[in-house]
C-alpha cells in the first residue's frame, strides 16, 4: 500500500488545488479527507455541534482537538478496511492532533509522509483575499485571515518541524504556477 499523504501548510498555499489534482491522477487507490470542508458541511447545520464549530471557525479559531481527532479516526479505520491510503488535507494543525497522528499510524502500521506546502504570509493574504472576493466564504474575512495565520505560525508550523526531526516531511514551493507546483510534488513522491 502507498504511504498515507497529509497535506499542510498556510492558509491559501493551494493544499486542496493540489491535493485533488494528485487524489484524481491517483484514484482508487486513496481516499480524500478534508477537515475544512468536513467542518463547513457540520457548520452548516443549525444544531449545537454545528453551531459550536460555526463560532470557532468563522472567528478563525481552530475546531477543538476531540472533535477532529474523532473524524480522523473514523476515516482512518474507513481505509484501512478499504485497503486503500489516505490523503488528509489540512490535519493535523496542533501538537496534539500529531501526536494523536503518531499513535493511530503506529496502531495501524500505516506508514505517511507529510507535504508542507510553503508561502509567505504575504502570498497568503493575498490569496485568501482574493478567494473571498471569488468564493464569498464566512470564515475569509480579514481578521480570520490574520488569526488563521498567526494560529499556523504558532501552532502547525511546530507540528510540521515536529515530524520533518522524524524525517516525515517534503516541502514544496506553493509559490508558483498550479502545474509547477503539481509537478514538484509529483517529483518528490517519486510518481
Amino acid at each position: 500500500m502507498n504511504k498515507d499523504l497529509f497535506f499542510l501548510g498556510i492558509q491559501g498555499c493551494g493544499k486542496w488545488t493540489q491535493g485533488k489534482l494528485l487524489f484524481k491522477e491517483l484514484a482508487g487507490q486513496y481516499d480524500y479527507l478534508e477537515m475544512g470542508q468536513l467542518f463547513r458541511a457540520i457548520m452548516s447545520n443549525d444544531n449545537i455541534i454545528g453551531n459550536f464549530a460555526k463560532d470557532i471557525v468563522n472567528s478563525g479559531g481552530l475546531v477543538p482537538h476531540f472533535v477532529s481527532l474523532d473524524r480522523f479516526h473514523t476515516a482512518l479505520q474507513i481505509v484501512t478496511n478499504k485497503k486503500v491510503g489516505l490523503m488528509v488535507d489540512g490535519f493535523p494543525r496542533a501538537m496534539e492532533q500529531a501526536e494523536f497522528v503518531l499513535k493511530e499510524m503506529e496502531e495501524y502500521g500505516r506508514d505517511f509522509v507529510i507535504i508542507h506546502f510553503e508561502l509567505s504570509k504575504e502570498k497568503s493574504i493575498e490569496r485568501m483575499t482574493k478567494r473571498a472576493q471569488l468564493e464569498g466564504r464566512a470564515d475569509d474575512t480579514i481578521e480570520a485571515m490574520h488569526t488563521r495565520i498567526e494560529t499556523f505560525m504558532h501552532e502547525t508550523l511546530p507540528v510540521i518541524q515536529r515530524f520533518a526531526s522524524l524525517g516525515k516531511v517534503i516541502t514544496v514551493n506553493a509559490d508558483a504556477s498550479i502545474e509547477e507546483v503539481q509537478a514538484e510534488l509529483r517529483n518528490k513522491l517519486g510518481l
